[in-house]
């Protein structure tokens, strides 16, 4: 039985939300550093830690609320084999 589109939409926002604020708190360190060590602008390691912190999330969460692939157990045994 699936999840109803409203549960499966709130599910994916906290999701997204959860891994969106662990990616900015993992980034924050980099941004500090690579701005330490007078590698680019703030605005540019800024804009680059924003893409990174973005992709990151979106792609934790994408994968986490697409179903897995379900294999006959013909498949299986030919794999196996």
């Amino acid at each position: 039985m699936s999840w109803p589109i409203k549960l499966r939409a709130i599910s994916f926002a906290v999701t997204i939300g959860v891994t969106l604020m662990e990616s900015v708190m993992a980034a924050i360190p980099i941004g500090l550093a690579l701005r330490y060590f007078n590698v680019a602008s703030s605005a540019r390691i800024l804009e680059f830690l924003i893409i990174l912190a973005a992709s990151v999330s979106l792609s934790i969460s994408i994968y986490s609320h697409v179903r897995p692939v379900r294999f006959s157990g013909r498949a299986l045994r030919r794999g196996a084999a």
